[in-house]
């Protein structure tokens, strides 16, 4: 499947969606201090979700219960694994890394993703049967609204325009983890970009199929005997709405990303490396101290 999923709940991620393929598990939240962001994704899991729909009086305590659930199947059964994948980052980074080191580390995380999204899609789906029509209208209304701000940022700018805001991205999320880079890191970042396919109309493309197949979906939702599984099959299966030749371009771009991120990080100065290795290894600590936490939580 592609990662990011092409779902409502994952736009956060489509920034980071070049650098993700690199620098992995530490770009996971967004380069924020984990703990911190960790502890409180109760609250932000449901304020993320009331900004689609405002939920009644019957369903927000049932959408808290979901969310605790997941936190609590998450901490105690996934935390570990993403704790265990930060420290083979962290030791990776420690020798040398190369392009089929982060393919791995990448096929880890999309493994972790989606298993994070078969656990929650079938509860959140018994969630969205409950919806109102008014709340489904709502719901869409603030697709078409992201649709809008997204056609601004990704069609409403040149090639070139869309390709230098790529690029500074890029170079900002490599200065959060090594510091700021020098004249030649930046030519590299914008060598390798300069080949990768401009997918931009493709994927927003693709997002709007995605939502119409959706909303078909949504519109049978009280009738359905098998909703659950067609929207768990919907939101694990993004790729099968693809036009003929995405995917290749898509695995073409990740590959070129894959390089890319070798490079840089083969080209670090000794005060980049030594940066590289405190961020690293303190997103491996902040990992290992949510797995002691759940660990030693009360039951219960």
């Amino acid at each position: 499947m592609t990662f990011p999923p092409d779902s409502l709940w994952t736009r956060h991620w489509r920034g980071v969606r070049l650098l993700i393929s690199g620098l992995l598990v530490v770009t996971l939240l967004g380069g924020c201090v984990i703990r911190v962001v960790y502890n409180q994704l109760d609250w932000l899991a449901l304020w993320y979700l009331e900004d689609y729909f405002e939920l009644d009086r019957v369903q927000e305590p049932e959408a808290k219960r979901l969310i605790a659930e997941t936190l609590s199947w998450h901490r105690t059964t996934q935390l570990p694994n993403y704790a265990a994948l930060a420290r083979r980052v962290l030791e990776g980074a420690e020798t040398s890394v190369d392009a089929e080191f982060l393919a791995a580390r990448y096929a880890e995380v999309v493994g972790l993703w989606d298993a994070l999204l078969q656990h929650v899609a079938p509860d959140l789906a018994r969630l969205l049967q409950t919806l109102s029509d008014e709340q489904v209208e709502s719901l869409f209304a603030r697709l078409a609204e992201e649709n809008g701000e997204l056609e601004e940022d990704y069609s409403g700018v040149s090639p070139e325009e869309r390709r230098a805001k790529q690029d500074k991205e890029i170079t900002r999320a490599f200065r959060r983890f090594t510091g700021k880079l020098n004249a030649s890191q930046e030519a590299l970042v914008t060598g390798q970009t300069a080949q990768m396919h401009d997918l931009s109309g493709d994927w927003l493309r693709r997002r709007a199929v995605w939502q119409g197949e959706f909303r078909a979906l949504m519109a049978g939702r009280k009738a359905d005997p098998v909703f659950a599984d067609r929207f768990t099959e919907l939101v694990l299966n993004p790729n099968q709405f693809d036009a003929p030749g995405y995917r290749s371009l898509v695995e073409e771009n990740r590959q070129l990303s894959f390089r890319l991120v070798a490079e840089v990080l083969g080209k670090l100065t000794p005060a980049q490396e030594k940066h590289l290795q405190k961020s690293l290894k303190t997103y491996a600590e902040d990992f290992d101290s949510l797995v002691k936490a759940s660990y030693s939580a009360p039951a219960g």
